[in-house]
């Protein structure tokens, strides 16, 4: 059991090391050599957690993020003391910023991940489907507290926040500053509520 912990620990060592460095010089720039370095744990070693090197280690911290973004979430979720589709807006406006600071700070892109495109696509196809999932439940929730119709289709609906969302996905907003994108998210997703809500309060923009 010690001996497990401790693999665990190592790995997670290589994983922060990472992360710092992707923050400071950018994923493309980042060698093995530099995050054995930052580690403190040689490269052969590295490379048995990790057999196909950086590229593993990057697919490693993006599921480490998206399983920790994702219990942000849902942490919200529980959490929230306003309606269910308020509720809904702050956790779509949370996960857009918190993927903005992100990729802004590490430096990557979608067409980055193409180098590793099997395994993103999967880690990220993983996400979106549980996220969706979230999205469907607050969508029913609302319903039964009357603030939807019941006759909706809620995984639709769920898909299309989903598809909204997708508008502020990096790079494509980095041609707007931080509280531009902000701004314009929280208007587009305050007119996307309130056209579903029940008392269709438009002028809450």
């Amino acid at each position: 059991m010690p001996r497990k912990k401790v693999i665990t620990d190592r790995r997670e060592r290589i994983i922060q090391a990472a992360d710092s460095l992707f923050k400071h010089y950018g994923v493309e720039k980042t060698t093995m050599e530099d995050i054995s370095r930052e580690a403190g744990i040689p490269r052969a070693t590295i490379y048995l957690e990790f057999p196909n090197g950086k590229g593993d280690i990057l697919m490693a911290s993006i599921e480490n993020y998206l399983g920790n973004l994702l219990g942000q979430m849902r942490d919200m979720a529980r959490q929230s003391k306003v309606g269910r589709l308020e509720t809904l807006k702050q956790i779509i406006l949370y996960n857009i910023m918190t993927n903005y600071d992100r990729t802004s700070i590490f430096q990557y892109d979608p067409a980055n991940l193409d180098r590793y495109a099997k395994r993103a696509r999967e880690e990220i196809t993983s996400y979106f489907q549980d996220r969706g999932e979230l999205y469907t439940e607050l969508f029913q929730q609302a319903s039964l507290q009357g603030e939807i119709s019941t006759e909706y289709d809620f995984t639709r609906l769920a898909e299309l926040v989903s598809q909204a969302q997708r508008a502020f996905i990096p790079p494509i907003i980095y041609t707007l500053n931080r509280d531009k994108v902000e701004r314009d998210a929280n208007a587009v997703f305050t007119l996307l509520m309130a056209g579903i809500s029940k008392n269709r309060q438009a002028s809450a923009i």
